[in-house]
């Protein structure tokens, strides 16, 4: 690939990276797909081109072909922490809970020093699949678990307050005779 190429497709990333992350309505996204997809004729073996691909088409609520995009990504890059991840999150829309958290859970073993910015996101997820799967004690200790290695995630908070909450209320007993 040539320096004017190796530009054109960096330039083509940013603007679609900038287009999906301050949209304001789907010809944003439209455009994004356009300039990713350009990206993708320059270089078509790039997994980080194929995430962003894949984001953009989850925002467009096209779950098949976002999914498609993230098996690019993970086939191009199969050790890929946030590979595997986006491959999650769009299992996990598509209510494939089950290959969701086999996805999360292989995000989180190929995540490294480098992958950390990525943390908080991959125990929101597997917290979420988890509660999706009816598994609320397992969801909460994947929240605990996440505080404890991102203590200041908003995300995380927000995400183990209701099953707190729901653990409690239901820990409530109602006592025979007790209102009269």
């Amino acid at each position: 690939m040539s320096a004017i190429q190796q530009d054109e497709f960096d330039d083509c990333l940013e603007m679609a990276r900038a287009l999906l992350g301050g949209y304001e309505g789907a010809g944003d996204l439209w455009e994004a797909n356009e300039y990713i997809n350009r990206a993708l004729r320059l270089r078509p073996t790039d997994p980080e081109a194929w995430i962003l691909k894949s984001q953009i088409l989850s925002s467009l609520d096209d779950d098949p072909a976002a999914l498609a995009a993230s098996e690019m990504a993970v086939r191009r890059a199969p050790r890929s922490a946030e590979a595997h991840y986006v491959r999650g999150a769009v299992l996990a829309d598509m209510e494939r809970y089950a290959d969701a958290l086999k996805a999360v859970e292989r995000s989180f073993r190929h995540s490294g020093k480098d992958d950390d910015w990525l943390l908080e996101d991959l125990y929101y997820e597997k917290a979420a699949i988890l509660d999706a799967l009816n598994r609320a004690d397992e969801a909460m200790a994947t929240f605990e678990i996440g505080l404890r290695r991102c203590p200041g995630s908003a995300l995380l908070k927000a995400g183990l307050e209701p099953l707190r909450r729901e653990r409690m209320r239901r820990s409530f007993r109602v006592i025979p005779g007790g209102l009269r």
